[in-house]
C-alpha cells in the first residue's frame, strides 16, 4: 500500500508537470516522421527513435524531478516517512516507464502495425527504461543544478547510445552487446520484426543492467538523503 501510494503520487506529478503532453507531442512528431519515411528504413529509424527517446528520456526527466524535490526540501521528509528508499527507487523508475512503453507502443501501432511483437516490445521499453531512469537518478545525486546534471548525464548517455547508432549503420561487435543500449537495441530490432532472431541471453543481460543499477542507487540514495534530513534506511 505504502509503495502504491507512491507510485500513484509520482504518475499523478507527472501528468501535473506535464511529462505526458510532452511524451505526446513527440509521439505524434515522431509517427508523422515514420508514416513518410521511406519504407526500407522505416523499421530502422523506428527502432532508433524508441531507443533514443521513449525508452531513454526517463534518464533526462529524473535529473529535474530529484533537483526539484530537493530544492522543495521534499527530501528531508523522506527520510523521517515510512517509505524506504527502494521503494521510493521504484516508484520513480516504474512511474516513467509506464509513460515510455505506453510511447513506444503508440508510435509503433500508428506506424509499423505488421509484424509486431507487442509483448517483447513492452518488456524491452519497460525495463530499459526503468535502467536508464535509475542510472540517471544515480547521476542527479551528485548534481547541484539542472545544468550541472545535464553536463553529468549527457556524456553518460552518448556512450550508451553510440554503439546502437553506429550498428544501425552497420558499425558493429558482438563484444558491445553485454551493454545495456545494444541489448534493448537488439530486442527492439526483433520486437518490430526487423529480425527474425534474437539472442537470449539478452533478455537477462537488461534484467541484469536494472538489478546492478538498483543495486547501486539503493546504497546511494540513502547518504545523498542523510545530507539534507536524516537517517534512511
Amino acid at each position: 500500500m505504502r509503495f502504491i501510494s507512491a507510485l500513484l503520487n509520482d504518475i499523478r506529478f507527472q501528468v501535473k508537470y506535464g511529462f505526458y503532453f510532452l511524451y505526446a507531442f513527440f509521439s505524434a512528431i515522431y509517427i508523422a516522421l515514420l508514416l513518410v519515411c521511406p519504407q526500407e528504413y522505416k523499421k530502422t529509424a523506428a527502432a532508433i527513435i524508441i531507443l533514443s527517446d521513449p525508452a531513454m528520456l526517463g534518464s533526462f526527466f529524473i535529473g529535474g524531478i530529484w533537483l526539484l524535490e530537493k530544492g522543495e526540501g521534499l527530501h528531508r521528509y523522506l527520510v523521517i516517512s515510512p517509505l524506504r528508499s527502494l521503494e521510493y527507487i521504484l516508484s520513480k523508475s516504474i512511474s516513467l516507464a509506464l509513460i515510455s512503453t505506453i510511447a513506444a507502443n503508440l508510435i509503433v501501432t500508428a506506424s509499423l502495425r505488421h509484424n509486431v511483437n507487442y509483448a517483447m516490445l513492452t518488456f524491452s521499453t519497460f525495463v530499459g527504461s526503468m535502467v536508464f531512469t535509475v542510472i540517471g537518478l544515480i547521476v542527479a545525486t551528485y548534481a547541484q543544478s539542472v545544468n550541472q546534471y545535464m553536463i553529468l548525464v549527457s556524456p553518460l548517455e552518448i556512450i550508451i547510445t553510440t554503439p546502437p547508432i553506429l550498428a544501425a549503420f552497420g558499425i558493429w561487435h558482438p563484444a558491445l552487446d553485454v551493454f545495456p543500449g545494444m541489448a534493448l537495441w537488439h530486442i527492439i530490432n526483433y520486437s518490430i520484426g526487423k529480425t527474425s532472431h534474437i539472442e537470449a541471453w539478452l533478455l537477462p543481460v537488461l534484467l541484469l543492467w536494472f538489478f546492478a543499477a538498483l543495486l547501486l542507487a539503493y546504497k546511494r540514495i540513502p547518504p545523498a538523503m542523510q545530507t539534507e534530513g536524516g537517517d534512511k534506511a
